[in-house]
């Protein structure tokens, strides 16, 4: 038995009880029926003989405002909390709304709108008049009696309760007939004689199929609804309290459910909105009808599908394959794409970007697949593929580039991801005899070479100057939301990226020897609680948000709470601001402030002022107050000093303070150390980066010709340890050690060769003399190293890494690219 029929059983015996009174359902509808958890119905009133869904006023999610007047239970707006009729009868007091509690109580309270039972104790039908509260027989009853009034004629032994009346004809109504030799209610007699007035040839039997309900307050009816309707609307309902945690109101699902009781659909699903639907309609049809979707879906059913839900996997949002065309092409992309997704991360509670990933890879095979049905048979033979068909594509995607049509970036990304799709298909042996894709060319793929290269990136330029930093920071008042002003501070003094300020918990300020410290979630790094020391004003900024959260949510636990909670869809706090959301804010305060201007009075690109640019700005700060780059790596949360050198730059003053303590250690060719002025070192180095002593693979040389060529073409054949204009500094101990290795290497392969005459091994053999030269040099540099206190010898080697990062190397050394200065903003951690 499958897991459908397994449910569809179980609903048998289950769902018949709490979701329909009627067992004769159809499997389908029974199965869906199977996951309505019953709780949910008890909070949502459902009622599964009438199948009308009573909502409680005071639930969260499922309630609507009722009057404020004491007898009153009329839905009302939100605005004053105040219905029309109780509005005009303190208008016939002569009382203010403020004044609603001196209102007179009505002579009989009553439920909500439309009929409540007779008063006459005992009766079962409906009142037929709301000022007499009587059922229609019960009030001719009374009026034959003259002079006597409700209360007396209740007291009368005549008053005898009488059986309820058979329901309205109507199918989607609740109320009863108006007579017992009628067919509808009152409203519903009144609502077919308008009808018939527009058109006297209506059909009556589809007018009571497709007319709505008489609307009650609180009460939403899904009569004359297929049970398979039913049966989604309320799991649908269920899942987007439980998982949206999303309100509904009432009366937008009414009107979705008369709208499919009008339609006549055999299912939810089958709906779609009219394109005049408002927003709110519009986002709850969308929602029921995804979640009816999903109620049955398993991976295994799924994987079936040309469009998937990615919520059946864990991940967020669709993923279509109909934009391949090749059947092999499109069952062999699901199995891919089937195999790729169990790998990708998922954070609960939180979207991830694994669908978006997947769904580039599919979109790329889909720019594949067009180039494919170019050929005479569409592409629908993978045997008759070869290189040639792959080189058209290449070039359709050269061509596409050339006119705009698609960036560089996505040329790149279309090839290695239709590269790596391919790939992969070969490995799963789809393209085996009897596979998906059997007969596919070796030779239909696309090579290492055949990616354009990447372009060289630049010097990223995203901090921002200490001057607009302090703009920024005085428009701070400007920001009326206190979650979008708190989450900005945080991002300008943590420097944490968006989504690690969007997911902070509520208690993510503690304490280490008294210092704050902030505790973050790492998600591009899966690095959970990470720990940041930050400053007394930004603990401060955490604290008053903690209670400014703890006083709106005062329910809800304290480890349920979000430190930045969105104020849509959050009855409980539970749900934190987004990133998207977050940016909207931030890129709207932006714009909206008065004109941004440097140091030099020129207006700043507002552009530049993003999210990200705080992180770099705080690292760009903290590397200019002298913190190591390892230090900075962590504070980062980096796992690669790579990654943090590419966030700063080191200043030109820490650059100078560097050279000098590296010039101080400088040696000649014979190894004597050179003892200038601190100045004239400075100065000295300063210009010889500006105008040119050029570097050697372990030092520097001032010969002229060779400073001209740009150091190729030494008139002296690079024998720069026996030149008067070669000079070293402690910073090259390594390539020195790594020249004497090699030449040490060379003299040893020499000596055992037989391939070479006595003077060519000659010439080619490197000379005693240089590598006593070498190594004396190696030996002074170490013995000035050992004259230094362990302080001054970490201030040199802190140094040699900052030299090391700004030199200009040659001889196929890479150049290493720096980032652009950066000012320190007035609010520093």
């Amino acid at each position: 038995m499958s897991a459908v029929e397994a449910a569809g059983a179980a609903a048998v015996t289950i769902g018949g009880a709490h979701v329909f009174a009627d067992t004769s359902i159809d499997r389908t509808a029974t199965a869906i029926a199977a996951v309505i958890d019953p709780a949910f119905l008890a909070e949502a009133g459902w009622d599964p003989a009438r199948r009308v869904l009573s909502f409680a006023p005071g639930h969260p999610l499922l309630g609507r405002s009722v009057c404020r007047a004491a007898d009153c239970f009329t839905t009302a707006p939100t605005a004053g909390w105040i219905c029309a009729p109780c509005r005009r009868r303190l208008a016939e007091h002569g009382l203010g709304d403020h004044e609603i509690g001196a209102l007179p109580e009505r002579g009989r309270g009553r439920s909500g709108r439309g009929p409540d039972a007779c008063l006459v104790d005992g009766c079962a039908r409906d009142a037929g008049s709301a000022r007499s509260g009587l059922c229609s027989a019960h009030e001719e009853q009374r009026r034959a009696l003259p002079g006597v009034g409700v209360e007396q004629f209740l007291t009368r032994r005549r008053a005898k309760p009488l059986p309820p009346l058979a329901l309205c004809a109507v199918a989607a109504c609740t109320r009863q007939r108006r007579h017992p030799d009628g067919l509808y209610c009152a409203a519903h007699q009144q609502r077919l004689r308008t009808a018939r007035t527009h058109d006297p040839d209506l059909d009556e039997a589809g007018w009571r199929a497709t007319s709505a309900a008489i609307g009650r307050g609180g009460e939403v009816s899904l009569r004359g609804l297929p049970p398979l309707v039913v049966a989604e609307l309320l799991v649908g309902l269920q899942q987007r309290c439980r998982i949206n945690a999303v309100k509904t109101r009432e009366a937008t699902l009414r009107a979705l459910c008369n709208d499919v009781r009008r339609l006549q659909l055999g299912s939810l699903t089958d709906y779609l909105p009219d394109d005049d639907r408002d927003l709110e309609f519009a986002g709850l049809a969308r929602c029921l009808i995804g979640h009816a979707r999903r109620a049955l879906s398993t991976p295994e059913t799924e994987v079936a599908k040309d469009d998937w839900e990615l919520r059946v996997f864990g991940h967020s949002g669709t993923l279509s394959f109909t934009g391949i065309s090749q059947s092999w092409l499109r069952e062999s992309a699901k199995r891919w794409a089937a195999d790729d997704l169990p790998k990708r991360r998922i954070r609960p509670g939180r979207r991830t970007s694994a669908g978006l990933a997947v769904r580039h890879h599919i979109g790329c095979l889909a720019r594949l697949s067009e180039s494919l049905r170019m050929r005479e048979d569409r592409g629908e033979h993978p045997a008759a593929l070869g290189r040639a068909d792959m080189e058209a594509f290449l070039h359709r995607l050269a061509y596409r580039e050339s006119v705009g049509q698609i960036s560089g970036d996505a040329r790149i990304r279309s090839c290695r991801e239709v590269r790596a799709v391919l790939t992969r298909i070969r490995t799963m042996g789809l393209t085996r005899p009897g596979g998906l894709a059997a007969g596919l060319g070796e030779d239909f793929t696309i090579t290492v070479a055949d990616i354009p290269a990447k372009p060289e990136p630049g010097e990223p330029n995203r901090d921002l100057p200490p001057e607009i930093m302090a703009q920024l920071c005085a428009q701070l008042d400007r920001l009326t939301s206190p979650e979008m002003r708190t989450a900005i501070e945080l991002a300008i003094d943590t420097g944490r990226r968006p989504e690690e300020i969007c997911a902070l918990d509520f208690d993510c300020l503690t304490r280490d020897d008294g210092l704050p410290v902030l505790i973050y979630d790492n998600h591009k790094a899966n690095r959970p609680d990470r720990r940041l020391p930050i400053g007394e004003q930004t603990a401060a900024v955490i604290v008053a948000q903690q209670k400014r959260v703890r006083a709106r949510y005062p329910d809800t636990p304290v480890g349920e709470l979000t430190l930045l909670p969105t104020d849509r869809r959050n009855p409980g706090g539970r749900r934190a601001i987004t990133g998207f959301s977050l940016a909207f804010a931030h890129r709207t305060w932006v714009d909206r402030m008065p004109v941004l201007r440097t140091a030099d009075g020129v207006e700043y690109d507002k552009s530049k002022v993003v999210l990200y640019a705080y992180r770099h700005s705080f690292a760009q700060r903290h590397a200019d107050a002298g913190v190591s780059v390892d230090v900075l790596r962590e504070l980062m949360s980096h796992r690669k000093l790579e990654t943090t050198s590419g966030y700063y730059r080191v200043g030109e003053t820490r650059r100078r303070e560097a050279v000098d303590r590296v010039t101080a250690m400088q040696f000649d060719r014979h190894g004597n150390r050179i003892w200038r002025q601190a100045q004239a070192l400075l100065d000295s180095e300063h210009a010889r980066r500006a105008i040119g002593e050029v570097a050697v693979p372990f030092g520097v040389c001032a010969e002229p010709s060779n400073v001209k060529a740009g150091g190729g073409a030494c008139p002296f054949r690079f024998r720069c340890a026996g030149c008067d204009h070669f000079r070293t500094d402690v910073s090259y101990l390594p390539d020195l050690h790594a020249y004497l290795d090699d030449l040490l290497r060379t003299r040893e392969r020499l000596l055992a060769t037989t391939e070479l005459d006595h003077w060519a091994r000659a010439e080619a053999m490197p000379s005693d003399d240089e590598i006593r030269r070498i190594r004396r040099l190696i030996v002074r540099i170490d013995a000035g190293l050992d004259e230094l206190t362990a302080e001054q010898r970490e201030q040199i080697e802190h140094a040699v890494t900052v030299v090391h990062r700004h030199r200009s190397t040659m001889l196929g050394m890479p150049r290493t690219h720096q980032t652009l200065p950066d000012l320190r903003p007035e609010r520093t951690t």
